[in-house]
């Protein structure tokens, strides 16, 4: 089963749109869509994409997650996972935001001793976990 929770902005934010219906035809998939500023008009979710955790239906013990997005959202969107009994083997971050020069000289994407460019950019959360949790390292 797959499910694919999507949150932007504002609904212009929202990407891809004409594949919504694609997604949504696919057998075991769930796909949910959340906008923060609702703009007029807009009949879908409000509020952040952290919210559609709570009311989705999984079994963290069979599951996995793969965050992406501004490391903000991805900061409340694990410890949501983690209240709901996701263990940090079965969570995964992509950073691809951190990455400047994308070949480990700059240091910009340097996360403890990791470098996001070229150890990266997708890692579990028990990898990075000590150094995830640190704000501006």
């Amino acid at each position: 089963k797959l499910i694919i929770l999507y949150g932007a902005r504002t609904p212009e934010d929202l990407m891809f749109s004409y594949e919504y219906g694609d997604y949504e035809s696919i057998p075991n998939t769930e796909f949910y869509v959340t906008v923060d500023k609702p703009s007029e008009g807009w009949r879908g979710n409000v509020g952040v994409v952290t919210n559609l955790i709570k009311h989705v239906d999984v079994d963290p013990s069979e599951s996995y997650a793969f965050i992406c997005g501004p490391e903000i959202m991805m900061k409340f969107a694990v410890r949501e996972l983690l209240k709901r009994g996701f263990k940090t083997n079965k969570i995964y971050l992509s950073l691809e935001r951190r990455m400047k020069c994308g070949v480990g000289l700059c240091g910009h994407c340097q996360m403890g001793p990791y470098f996001v460019c070229k150890h990266g950019p997708v890692f579990p959360l028990w990898f990075i976990s000590r150094y995830f949790w640190v704000d501006q390292i």
